[in-house]
């Protein structure tokens, strides 16, 4: 191989590095996306977490 080919693929490998390096780092420097981030728990009147109390929320106790 000739020196102007071997100079034109470590100036291409140089740059495929500049430009993977810096996406890299734009993903560190944004953090994780708001659409991946968990919601906030919220109190609901869901039935089943009366079993944390050792209740079966499938009796009706209202009779």
């Amino acid at each position: 191989m000739n020196s102007p080919h071997i100079f034109f693929d470590l100036a291409l490998l140089a740059l495929s590095a500049l430009v993977v390096g810096y996406l890299i780092y734009r993903l560190i420097k944004r953090g994780i996306s708001q659409k991946y981030q968990r919601p906030a728990k919220k109190a609901t009147s869901n039935p089943w977490s009366a079993l944390s109390q050792g209740e079966d929320p499938t009796i009706d106790r209202t009779k």
